[in-house]
């Protein structure tokens, strides 16, 4: 057996596992507006995937609106202010320091009068183990709750590609403070392949949505697991 034919094996092998978690993301529309809560680690990217799932969102006729819960970040608010901009979606944001839970309930009561489609909620980047940040995610949960009993309706990691090992450890404790629902992978555009997103598939079962292959506002691509597996392997 020749190298090509290893690759293809493999590649084969690694779709298997990732076939059952490949889930597109969908808005319930009974759900008004359907509630999404993102969050992360620091520099995963998690901004601008909110901006390009914005996008995403509006390209589909959809009224979005941004909450900026991020508020420990100024640039952070600025930054979701930019990508509102861009993708046509209006965002709801306080000066920083403001308390994130407030924000994200006045956000979802907000979006309730204007009876948006959907609410992207940006969280602030936080280390998975600092309990007071994974308490405060925690919260943000629990207020919108207040507003609506179901709501967030969807929960979103959003995962740095060149992590490793460490987004297992993420994953968990994350999953621990608010029951996840779905994976963003971003940054495959570098020298990352992902074959973390294989360990993840297989010990987690979490759909996963999207991959970010780039900075710009349509580089935000739904994750196909036979293609990924081929780039992976190196299989052409």
């Amino acid at each position: 057996m020749n190298a090509d034919e290893v690759r293809t094996l493999l590649a084969a092998a690694v779709a298997n596992v990732l076939k059952p978690a490949a889930k597109p993301f969908t808005v319930d529309a009974a759900k008004k507006p359907f509630v999404v809560l993102v969050a992360g680690v620091n520099g995963t990217g998690k901004t601008t995937t909110i901006g390009k799932l914005a996008a995403k969102l509006t390209g589909e006729k959809r009224h979005v609106i941004l909450a900026a819960c991020d508020t420990f970040r100024a640039a952070a608010i600025e930054q979701l202010n930019i990508w509102g901009s861009r993708a046509g979606a209006e965002v709801i944001a306080k000066g920083p320091g403001a308390d994130s839970a407030g924000l994200a309930f006045d956000a979802l009561a907000q979006a309730k009068v204007k009876k948006a489609d959907v609410l992207l909620i940006d969280t602030a980047g936080r280390l998975q183990n600092k309990a007071g940040l994974m308490a405060e995610l925690q919260k943000i949960a629990r207020v919108v709750k207040k507003l609506d009993p179901e709501a967030p309706h969807a929960a979103l990691l959003v995962l740095d590609a060149t992590t490793g090992q460490n987004a297992i450890s993420q994953v968990e404790a994350f999953q621990a403070a608010v029951p996840l629902t779905g994976l963003i992978m971003t940054k495959l555009d570098g020298t990352a392949k992902g074959g973390i997103l294989v360990a993840l598939a297989d010990r987690f079962g979490l759909p996963i949505h999207f991959i970010g292959v780039g900075e710009n506002i349509g580089d935000l691509q739904a994750f196909d697991a036979t293609g990924f597996a081929k780039a992976l392997a190196g299989v052409e």
